[in-house]
């Protein structure tokens, strides 16, 4: 594919939500807003959510990096493997990246 050109395959949109229905009993219920070609996932903010889902007990969120997931993606599986195995990340202050940050819209 080349830019302007992407596609949405059915078949792919399908995949991701049946991934979602394995993975979470609360998620895998709520249908698609939208579907398109190269999920990027980004928040309004511009920082990744990244910290425990409140009110959901051993839920965790790590997304929104845009194009940064790469790179970030190392640390913030880190991070978020010491919250599952620890309760908390060891080696990265969080308090600001949380679905509660005083930062979010």
């Amino acid at each position: 594919e080349s830019p302007g050109e992407e596609e949405v395959r059915p078949e792919v949109v399908n995949r991701l939500v049946d991934a979602t229905k394995k993975t979470s009993s609360e998620l895998g219920e709520i249908p698609p807003h939208s579907q398109q070609a190269c999920y990027l996932p980004t928040t309004i903010e511009g920082l990744p959510v990244i910290g425990a889902v409140p009110g959901v007990k051993g839920a965790f969120v790590a997304s929104g990096h845009g194009c940064w997931g790469i790179l970030n993606g190392p640390a913030t599986g880190e991070a978020v493997a010491e919250m599952l195995v620890e309760g908390e990340p060891k080696h990265l202050n969080l308090r600001l990246l949380g679905l509660d940050s005083p930062y979010r819209q």
